[in-house]
């Protein structure tokens, strides 16, 4: 239930149509990132699918856009190249079922959004696939659910509902994939230059 999307959503893909005739494959050699929205190198904003690349050559993220923001299908992946988000949007938000996975592939959360908002069942499994948890959501506040320990169903109180909602307010993916992209990439991009005596 967590979100270290920076994914990362966290986050993390791109992609959109461009105002031309034409579709493309964007990535960050040709474009450039205002406000969240992708812009092609005629500063128009792209439509299309874009992708960033880790400095290791891996895929980082890849994203359908429209108009410069995601919309469709959305792919985030770690940097040794496994899947970790894969999430839908929809005119720039999340809009759908947004998956998040442990590196052997198997399904770690499952939350649904509706207009950029967690709406409805959020399930988390274990590595083997069990499911563990499952708290329900309304219009982003969480409303009930249950843990799974020792294969026997304990309900959430409304403290540990709280705590939770606590939690997934700064861990929760908010769609601002290209914002949060162009923001990650910079900070990497000054983490690189950085002296190596200032590098931890």
């Amino acid at each position: 239930m967590k979100k270290s999307l920076a994914c990362g959503l966290a986050l993390l893909l791109l992609g959109a149509c461009s105002e031309s005739d034409r579709s493309e494959i964007y990535n960050e050699n040709n474009t450039s990132v205002m406000n969240g929205v992708v812009y092609d190198i005629n500063e128009k904003p792209i439509s299309g699918l874009c992708k960033t690349y880790y400095s290791n050559g891996n895929t980082k993220m890849k994203i359908a856009a429209k108009n410069g923001k995601p919309h469709g299908i959305g792919k985030f992946y770690r940097k040794n190249g496994s899947l970790q988000y894969q999430a839908e949007f929809k005119d720039g938000v999340l809009d759908g079922i947004m998956y998040q996975f442990y590196i052997s592939g198997t399904i770690h959360n499952e939350m649904h959004y509706e207009g950029g908002v967690c709406n409805g069942a959020q399930k988390t499994f274990d590595a083997d696939g069990n499911q563990t948890a499952e708290v329900m959501y309304e219009n982003g506040h969480p409303v009930s659910g249950y843990v799974i320990l020792n294969d026997e169903k304990q309900e959430l109180t409304a403290e540990e509902l709280a705590q939770i909602a606590a939690q997934n307010k700064d861990e929760l993916p908010n769609g601002d994939v290209f914002e949060n992209a162009e923001n990650k990439a910079e900070a990497e991009k000054m983490t690189e230059e950085a002296p190596a005596e200032n590098k931890k």
